[in-house]
C-alpha cells in the first residue's frame, strides 16, 4: 500500500510501514513539510496515498479523495515508542488490510472502521 504519514507522528510510524514493504511518504522528510491540511489532502489524493495522522480536523472534501484515512488516537502524553507500539499492533491486525476505502480510527487496544 501507499501511505502519507503526517508530520504530527513520529518517524517510527513511517519506518514500521517501510519495514513491512509499503511505499511511504513521511511529510517531515519531504518538501511538503509545513503544508496546509488542504495541500496534504490534495497530495495524498493525487499520489493515491492513504493518510495516517493524529489531526482530528482534517478537511475531507468529496473530491479529490485519498484512498483512505487512518486517525491515530492516543493521549498527548504518549511517547514515540508508545505510538509506535499502537501502530505496530494495528499493522499486525486483520483490520490493517481493510484500510483502503475506509476511515479507520486506531487507539490502544481498539480499531474502528467505517467506509468512506
Amino acid at each position: 500500500m501507499r501511505f502519507l504519514v503526517d508530520e504530527n507522528l513520529p518517524v517510527d510510524v513511517a519506518q514500521l510501514l517501510q519495514h513491512e514493504g509499503h511505499d511511504v511518504l513521511y511529510l517531515v522528510q519531504s518538501g511538503y513539510r509545513g503544508g496546509t491540511d488542504e495541500e496534504v489532502w490534495g497530495l495524498a489524493a493525487r499520489e493515491e496515498r492513504i493518510i495516517i495522522t493524529r489531526d482530528l480536523d482534517f478537511p475531507m472534501p468529496d473530491s479529490p479523495r485519498p484512498p483512505g484515512l487512518v486517525l491515530v488516537r492516543v493521549p498527548d502524553t504518549f511517547t514515540r515508542k508508545q505510538i509506535a507500539r499502537v501502530m505496530s499492533e494495528f499493522i499486525a491486525s486483520a483490520a490493517f488490510q481493510q484500510v483502503p476505502g475506509t476511515i479507520t480510527v486506531i487507539s490502544p487496544g481498539r480499531v474502528r472502521v467505517r467506509s468512506i
